[in-house]
């Protein structure tokens, strides 16, 4: 009996021609915390991404305890963890865009607004979930923390409620008129016909990939 492997391997051109073509993939850096429904979170974030042909990096800031209705709470990761996380992957793979969802405290956000200040080419697409279910405090020491550090590098802001928005920018939660690139709301060729506005209240996760690949529909 041969003991060769049963499964005929891929001729060598075909074989380089898959990796040439993963390596033309665009990466989507993401930030978010585990969901065990599914619903959202990093599992989201690796099927959509997947979905439009990108290839997700998702570095886990924490966990949500939640079901299909309701967040009942959040178990963050330490931001020295999730700095090291990112910084491990960016050194090996390119990055095209960064995309940070809910990543649990402020001490996060800082880290990431610091990881993002250093790679200042690379798009950053925020989102800002509702958070109607941790206390007043640590929502506020959040949104302070997302004003202060991490809107100023940010190209797309993301939000599910109008009270997110306002949250993140209470000055200036509805601009009609053509914004600096904090507020742009749409990528340069056709995107998402539900995202005219200013602030975009479509996926966080789309944005990014449809930013990357200029698809002329979402």
């Amino acid at each position: 009996m041969s003991g060769s492997n049963p499964i005929n391997p891929l001729p060598s051109d075909s074989a380089a021609d898959v990796l040439a073509e993963y390596d033309r993939l665009p990466n989507v850096l993401s930030f978010n915390a585990g969901d065990p429904t599914g619903a959202g979170g990093s599992a989201s974030d690796a099927t959509v991404i997947t979905s439009v042909g990108a290839h997700a990096l998702p570095v886990v800031t924490g966990v949500y305890v939640r079901e299909t209705r309701d967040t009942i709470g959040h178990v963050a990761v330490d931001e020295a963890a999730i700095a090291e996380q990112a910084a491990a992957v960016a050194e090996d793979i390119p990055l095209h865009v960064i995309k940070v969802g809910f990543v649990g405290s402020a001490e996060a956000v800082s880290a990431i607004a610091a990881f993002a200040s250093d790679y200042a080419t690379v798009p950053v697409i925020a989102y800002m979930p509702d958070l109607s279910w941790w206390t007043e405090q640590e929502i506020d020491h959040y949104l302070d923390a997302f004003r202060e550090l991490l809107l100023p590098q940010t190209t797309v802001l993301v939000a599910t409620t109008p009270r997110c928005v306002i949250g993140c920018c209470p000055s200036r939660p509805r601009i009609a008129a053509p914004a600096p690139p904090i507020w742009r709301a749409r990528p340069p060729s056709k995107g998402c016909p539900s995202c005219w506005s200013p602030v975009c209240r479509w996926s966080a996760t789309g944005w990014a990939t449809c930013w990357l690949r200029r698809r002329p529909s979402c």
